[in-house]
């Protein structure tokens, strides 16, 4: 995988790690629809209900600039605090449904899983991404991988966030979802820059022969609701 009222950034999601034994979770819905903008703006006005109906923590949208795997595609997401939380909500609970008939945008739900946080980040209002999808066969090497690059290139001045999600269902299942990002998208592009200069190949040679790039995205995130703290 940035209201009744925006979230100002800095408010940091990593909170939610500190939950004794409790693993945070993305609802990832992926809708195609050739309405973009009618759809973001019913998701911007019902997220705050759903949110508050499904006990989740934040509920946005992205919308892939390059990539995208169908042409129409958007992403509605939504953070909870824990595996708990997420699976005991109906996903067609009364305030879904009610919320759901407003929507008069044809549209197709290609997809609806859940992706397990295991490196959670701040939010900000918006926020520009660069994602992969990674398969590996060392997970835990693979992280310390990326908190090492994710550390050096803060180190450098490069003023980035990095969130990875685990694919819990569907055929993303296993999957590493990585997401680099920043609120403005020359920050991004200048870490991605990067990608050519020594110190980065080396940290990245560390872990490349344990991991396999699947498909890469770039996308658009927007928050529109986040939970009273």
């Amino acid at each position: 995988m940035k209201v009744i009222s925006l979230i100002t950034s800095g408010i940091a999601l990593s909170c939610i790690l500190s939950f004794a034994q409790a693993e945070p979770v993305m609802n990832l819905v992926t809708v195609n629809t050739k309405d973009a903008a009618g759809y973001a703006a019913w998701a911007q006005k019902s997220a705050p209900k759903l949110i508050k109906a499904n006990n989740a923590m934040a509920m946005g949208l992205c919308s892939p600039s390059s990539g995208a795997e169908q042409t129409g595609d958007h992403y509605l997401w939504s953070f909870f605090d824990s595996q708990e939380t997420a699976w005991q909500n109906a996903q067609m609970n009364p305030t879904v449904v009610r919320e759901v008939a407003k929507l008069k945008v044809d549209r197709e739900i290609r997809s609806w899983d859940n992706w397990r946080i295991v490196r959670a980040e701040a939010l900000s209002d918006t926020g520009y991404y660069y994602n992969l999808y990674v398969e590996t066969d060392s997970l835990s090497d693979y992280l310390a991988g990326l908190d090492n690059l994710k550390a050096e290139l803060r180190a450098r001045g490069h003023d980035i966030t990095m969130q990875v999600f685990v694919g819990d269902t569907g055929t993303r299942t296993g999957t590493v979802m990585i997401s680099m990002g920043a609120e403005d998208s020359a920050v991004l592009g200048k870490a991605m820059d990067a990608r050519t200069e020594d110190w980065y190949q080396q940290i990245v040679s560390d872990f490349n022969s344990s991991r396999e790039i699947v498909h890469g995205f770039a996308m658009t995130c927007s928050t529109y609701a986040m939970a009273a703290q």
